[in-house]
């Protein structure tokens, strides 16, 4: 499919948005669109990878074929190069009108004017979603940046056929701890393949921090939120898993930048590994293998006890840059996606469960067996959330994920000790919000 774009890739810059407020929305035709003579047009800028690209540009298609006074154009470029390629569109005051956002850069770019409220547009029915999953694009005054475009959950997954092969039975996911998740991890790898990736960061490590009573930012999110006692309990923790069938240093450092049919899980060498809910269809259809999502282990057994939490997986955005014209299509496009049963139904599973649960059930009934298996696990983990989700990062988190990444890698060549680790993090972490 070819890939429709006004922009070309521009150089990239800073991943941080330079200088203070953003430009407003300049003037524009008073929220009125274009006519079919003479449309608006638009551009919708996404990470991408292939399978999302084709089932984001089929819903774009959708939409124009049914707005003929509006022309949405499509712009997918990869995660590695998708927010210094944003970063430097927005300081040229170039950013697309519908930005895909991920939660760790909506107060970045909200903050600093780049985002317009959505509470405060006609056109978007927010109605048919639950309101605890729009304030998952909320600030802390209640502006509203962003919108999810699906919800999953930061699980485990774990390959079925290489448990299988291996002869280990695939643990009670309900009830299982943290010592009956290393001993499965310890079986696999008797048996010639690695037990389980660590999954290490900020998603991994906030259920540990809910199941230790603590949160990964101070309320006011100037500080790291948590104590050196569990910060340094979770990274012994990555030591046993590695006592325990875990990767090595050297998998983990040449697994980063392998691409997804390259990846352990996907080629049956790996048994379990870290994940969003809404990877694992592609993962499943790359590796031709059955899969399964899995809760998180708990200190006691229980999953209501696991600390695990819903969260946006990705979000649409509107820009501020643009003119009112602009943005009174955006805010339509981006209506359609949410609400829209072509647009579920071009997208289904793709980028999470769609939010509006009624149009889940009603245009997504004949899904492939992982994607009706993810659908019916993020669905059934509700009864098991006992934590607030999370709101958007805290400003200046962006690169809290990189510190760990760098810190817990070089924990596991043992090149530092869990103490060094321990300050370390936490004097970047501090560092990065304050």
């Amino acid at each position: 499919m070819l890939t429709p774009t006004r922009r070309t890739l521009l150089a990239t810059g800073s991943a941080a948005l330079v200088g203070g407020a953003l430009a407003a929305c300049s003037s524009g035709d008073g929220g009125e669109t274009g006519t079919a003579e003479n449309p608006t047009t638009i551009l919708y800028g996404w990470w991408g990878s292939p399978e999302k690209d084709e089932a984001i540009f089929a819903a774009i298609d959708a939409f124009n074929a049914a707005n003929p006074d509006i022309v949405v154009e499509g712009e997918s470029t990869p995660w590695a190069g998708y927010w210094d390629k944003l970063a430097t569109m927005s300081a040229g005051g170039d950013a697309p009108d519908v930005i895909h956002m991920s939660e760790r850069y909506i107060l970045e770019y909200g903050e600093r004017g780049a985002l317009l409220d959505l509470r405060s547009v006609d056109g978007l029915d927010l109605g048919n979603l639950e309101e605890t999953v729009v304030a998952l694009g909320e600030s802390g005054d209640d502006t509203l940046y962003a919108v999810p475009a699906g919800l999953n959950a930061f699980v485990l997954g774990a390959n079925l056929d290489a448990f299988e092969q291996a002869g280990v039975e695939v643990p009670d996911d309900a009830t299982w701890t943290w010592e009956d998740y290393y001993a499965a991890s310890a079986a696999l790898a008797e048996t010639g393949i690695d037990g389980s990736g660590y999954g290490y960061g900020i998603e991994s490590f906030r259920p540990w921090l809910h199941q230790h009573g603590e949160t990964m930012y101070t309320e006011d999110g100037t500080a790291a939120g948590f104590t050196e006692a569990t910060l340094s309990s979770y990274l012994e923790h990555l030591l046993t898993l590695r006592e325990n069938g875990g990767q090595t240093a050297d998998q983990v450092s040449e697994g980063a930048g392998l691409p997804l049919e390259a990846s352990p899980f996907a080629n049956g060498e790996l048994g379990m590994t870290w994940l969003y809910s809404n990877q694992l269809g592609e993962q499943a259809s790359v590796a031709g293998a059955r899969m399964q999502l899995m809760r998180i282990p708990s200190q006691t057994g229980s999953a209501a006890e696991a600390g695990m939490y819903y969260k946006g997986s990705e979000f649409y955005s509107v820009s501020a840059e643009s003119d009112e014209a602009q943005q009174a299509a955006a805010v339509r496009f981006v209506d359609f996606m949410v609400n829209g049963a072509d647009a579920i139904e071009q997208v289904g599973m793709i980028m999470g469960v769609p939010p509006h649960t009624d149009l889940v059930e009603e245009t997504l009934t004949d899904l492939p067996e992982v994607e009706q298996h993810v659908l019916d696990f993020v669905t059934e983990l509700e009864e098991d959330l006992t934590v607030e989700s999370p709101g958007p990062s805290p400003i200046g988190s962006g690169n809290i994920q990189g510190i760990f990444d760098r810190e817990c890698l070089e924990l596991l060549y043992d090149r530092i000790t869990v103490e060094e680790a321990t300050s370390n993090i936490i004097t970047e972490i501090n560092s990065e919000l304050g």
